[in-house]
């Protein structure tokens, strides 16, 4: 689960800008297909981000390249 040592907003893009169609939406926020960072990368939607029972991200179970985004959206970097 999250890291003592490493806390969660590490995992986190910050800034990020839609960019492609509204694929659903998660508390009334629209979830889009892929999303853009300051800097100009580029990341697709793959999955929302779990929790454990005390409400903690699990940032252990991302894979190399994804990110999260408020609410709980998984990003994967498009290379």
């Amino acid at each position: 689960m999250v890291s003592r040592h490493l806390p969660h907003e590490y995992f986190f893009l910050n800034g990020s800008q839609s960019d492609g169609p509204v694929i659903g939406h998660i508390d009334g926020r629209p979830i889009p297909a892929r999303i853009i960072d300051t800097r100009g990368s580029r990341y697709r939607f793959v999955g929302l981000a779990r929790r454990d029972p005390r409400g903690r991200l699990d940032v252990s179970a991302l894979r190399r390249n994804e990110w999260l985004v408020a609410p709980d959206l998984i990003y994967a970097a498009v290379v």
